[in-house]
């Protein structure tokens, strides 16, 4: 009596046999060669992450450098009044300060009304209809600014309140 592994059908199985290993192999080596790029992806993945993190603190510190610096850089009309000015004279009575000379910081603040909820783009429009010149990124970091020193609040994404008018930023009226 013959089984279905002996005689004729033997070097068939055999054969089989052969291409299932190959196949198997091939498996092996395809499971690994995804394992290497998922391993690679993975670690292009964190690079990105991390460089899209490092991007976003550049940015805010650079607005917030800007919003820095345009809060005490004295104007040009501010720098020709103070060498303008004569030492024996009384002093002129105070003009309402124009656009270009109120901080960034100050511009804001006029802009808004103390508890009204405003959308960032609102607050960028204002800005620049007192003073065009004025970037986004800059509007951006002042109202960081603001914001970390307690006088707007952020009270959903990209909409803030004015709490309160400090002294040195109201208008002269």
């Amino acid at each position: 009596m013959s089984s279905a592994t002996s005689g004729p059908t033997q070097p068939f199985i055999t054969k089989l046999r052969e291409v299932v290993e190959a196949e198997q192999a091939k498996r092996v080596r395809a499971d690994s060669a995804v394992a290497e790029a998922e391993r690679i992806l993975h670690e292009a993945l964190q690079a990105q992450r991390v460089a899209t993190e490092r991007h976003t603190a550049a940015v805010s510190t650079a607005e917030a450098a800007e919003a820095y610096a345009a809060g005490f850089a004295p104007t040009a009309a501010q720098a020709t009044s103070k060498d303008d000015a004569q030492p024996d004279s009384p002093a002129a009575p105070a003009d309402p300060p124009r656009a270009q000379e109120r901080s960034l910081l100050q511009l804001i603040a006029d802009v808004m009304n103390v508890g009204e909820v405003i959308p960032f783009k609102v607050i960028y429009e204002r800005v620049r209809q007192l003073r065009p010149e004025t970037g986004e990124g800059s509007t951006r970091g002042s109202l960081t600014n603001l914001h970390k020193r307690g006088t707007v609040e952020r009270v959903g994404k990209g909409l803030y309140r004015l709490q309160d008018i400090p002294a040195d930023y109201r208008r002269h009226a």
